[in-house]
């Protein structure tokens, strides 16, 4: 009986290491997600961005060569 007593608080040990490890990978995965999201953002932005400059550069390119600069 002494043999079970012991290998059930053994268990018990490991088993509490790993829950503590199970909520150290879900806030790890909660930052990760956290900042994914951020990123997200941040890219449309500099999608936007891009888009805008290339519209306004193939403008230019076009209204250049009717512009007289003598």
């Amino acid at each position: 009986m002494m043999t079970l007593d012991r290998d059930v608080g053994a268990l018990q040990a490991r088993m509490e290491n790993v829950e503590a490890e199970l909520h150290a990978i879900r806030s790890d995965v909660r930052e990760i997600r956290d900042a994914l999201v951020t990123a997200r953002g941040g890219w449309r932005t500099l999608s936007v961005i891009v888009a805008l400059s290339i519209s306004a550069g193939a403008a230019a390119a076009k209204l250049i060569p009717f512009l007289d600069f003598r």
